[in-house]
């Protein structure tokens, strides 16, 4: 399930919240304030929980394009 970052336009609180991709243009409001915020950021992840019920990572250690140091997206090339 993707984790969406969310920035407060009354008070610019930034705040997460982890929901299905069918909702994620639903309102969220503020966590400090409740006012209206807009989407910045979706993070992507995919987790697997194992028989004793431990939950782990499946592929990749995240940091997404730039931030893992693989280079392997388009930003690498600029370097």
């Amino acid at each position: 399930m993707p984790l969406y970052e969310y920035t407060c336009a009354a008070c610019d609180h930034t705040f997460e919240k982890l929901r299905p991709i069918t909702r994620m243009d639903d309102p969220a409001p503020c966590t400090e304030c409740g006012g209206e915020s807009d989407r910045k950021l979706s993070v992507f992840s995919s987790y697997s929980t194992g028989a004793s019920g431990e939950t782990r990572a499946i592929a990749g250690g995240g940091g997404g394009c730039c931030g893992g140091g693989g280079g392997g997206c388009a930003c690498a090339a600029r370097a």
